[in-house]
């Protein structure tokens, strides 16, 4: 199958393939190149389901842990002379 890209470098995926692999509007595709192909592949979106949704009462004292750690490690980069603190 034969499709012509246009002045702006699109082209329009056929209804057929499009419907065979579930393409929809919004549908979004990975694209690579290998060698002399070009690869579109969809992007499998996780489950809804996996996710879970967290308020600002654990989200408050994950980012202050992070901080925390985050600090220490900077810190001990310093004294260990691995950073230096005039290059920042």
């Amino acid at each position: 199958m034969r499709v012509k890209v246009s002045s702006k470098g699109q082209i329009v995926i056929p209804k057929e393939i499009r419907e065979k692999l579930g393409i929809d509007k919004g549908t979004v595709l990975n694209i690579r190149v290998d060698g002399k192909r070009i690869i579109l592949e969809a992007v499998q979106e996780p489950p809804k389901e996996i996710f879970v949704e967290a308020g600002s009462e654990i989200t408050g004292k994950i980012l202050k842990e992070t901080k925390v750690t985050s600090d220490k490690t900077l810190a001990l980069l310093k004294a260990l002379g691995v950073i230096d603190d005039s290059s920042r």
